[in-house]
């Protein structure tokens, strides 16, 4: 039996002009993680305005899969945009 959610979650994605891509994490440990919201509102509180779009779990999971991504992190608290070629002070 799954235990698998049958409704739809709000996913946050990056896009190009008609291509989506989704946004994934990382946990302390370095673990990659997907990233899905229950709600709208908490997608917006954890990373204010944010493209998204909605996925079934049983879909994300087909989506993170072939990247060797089995974890999915549900209502993370922050979303944060990783820095790149920052420079210390």
């Amino acid at each position: 039996m799954s235990t698998r959610h049958t409704v739809d979650w709000f996913v946050p994605v990056r896009s190009a002009g008609d291509i989506a891509t989704l946004q994934t994490g990382r946990l302390p440990d370095g673990l990659r993680v997907g990233i899905a919201f229950t709600t709208l509102d908490r997608l917006r509180a954890a990373a204010g305005v944010q493209e998204f779009m909605r996925l079934s779990e049983e879909a994300l999971h087909d989506m993170l899969t072939p990247i060797g991504i089995s974890r999915i992190q549900l209502d993370p608290t922050m979303v944060a945009v990783p820095v790149r070629g920052a420079v210390a002070s």
